[in-house]
């Protein structure tokens, strides 16, 4: 079956299980996602069956908005509520600008160092792996874009975090790292996935919605808008693989014909566009 979905994953289960439901739903073997969601997490996430496995590589990933709720008071080994607690510390009562210096700090272009509890790898292991066995890895700061950040108070030791940010980043360490600009102790208590670039989860469907045969999208919605759609009536030379020239300078583009996607390319040296992939 080939097909792009929406899905609205439920809190309380992996990225990984909730692409082998889909599996068993579909009964489709090929089949992937676009990225990773915490176990405790819910919301957004792109679904590829069949053919549409060969998107991965050009679906949207950045400017992802996430709502989120903190804690201030706790560290857990996980950065988050279902963590262990590691350190304490009594909060104390922040104004507003206070508030808004430290959100300041933490918009645009920034370092972020990866949680150990991630499935980023080293030497071929996953970061969790380690920490699950007590082992502590350096890593290196990585550079991430928040492009908006709000947080605003509910009460003296819980905030509630709007947050739109580039792929890559992680929003339990986004709320550490905040709580460290007021000498605070935070923790992540909820998340919600609630849009990936111009997708919203009000698009998206449950489980149970997928199951009554709903939710299916056309690829060309999930295509990066790095990569410009060319419509094209040239379907044997691209399926071929043919180099193209084009009177654009885009640096990418995707070519559909009646809007059945055809082949990524990318512009060369030689002025050409040569083909990175089939997608048909």
């Amino acid at each position: 079956m080939d097909a792009v979905i929406l899905l609205n994953k439920p809190a309380g289960m992996t990225s990984f299980d909730a692409v082998a439901k889909c599996r068993k739903i579909f009964h489709e073997r090929k089949i992937g996602h676009t990225g990773t969601l915490d176990p405790e997490a819910s919301g957004l996430m792109i679904i590829l069956l069949g053919k549409y496995t060969k998107l991965l590589p050009y679906c949207v990933k950045n400017h992802k908005a996430y709502q989120a709720t903190l804690k201030f008071g706790e560290m857990t080994d996980t950065e988050d509520v279902w963590g262990t607690v590691v350190q304490t510390k009594t909060p104390t009562i922040h104004t507003e600008e206070e508030i808004a210096k430290a959100v300041q700090s933490l918009t645009g272009d920034i370092l972020q160092v990866p949680p150990m509890y991630s499935a980023l790898k080293k030497d071929g292991k996953k970061l969790y792996e380690y920490a699950r066995q007590g082992i502590e890895i350096e890593r290196e700061a990585r550079p991430v874009h928040i492009s908006s950040l709000k947080v605003e108070k509910i009460d003296e030791l819980n905030y509630r975090m709007n947050a739109v940010v580039s792929s890559g980043t992680y929003i339990r360490t986004l709320i550490a790292d905040f709580g460290k600009q007021l000498d605070e102790l935070a923790i992540m208590a909820s998340l919600v996935r609630t849009k990936i670039e111009h997708l919203s989860i009000e698009e998206a469907c449950t489980f149970e919605g997928l199951e009554s045969g709903k939710a299916f999208l056309s690829p060309i919605q999930v295509i990066d808008p790095a990569y410009k759609i060319v419509e094209t009536d040239r379907v044997a030379d691209i399926k071929n693989g043919k180099r193209i020239k084009l009177d654009i300078t885009d640096p990418q583009v995707i070519f559909t014909s009646n809007g059945e996607l055809l082949a990524a390319y990318a512009l060369q040296e030689d002025g050409l566009y040569h083909c990175l992939r089939g997608l048909f």
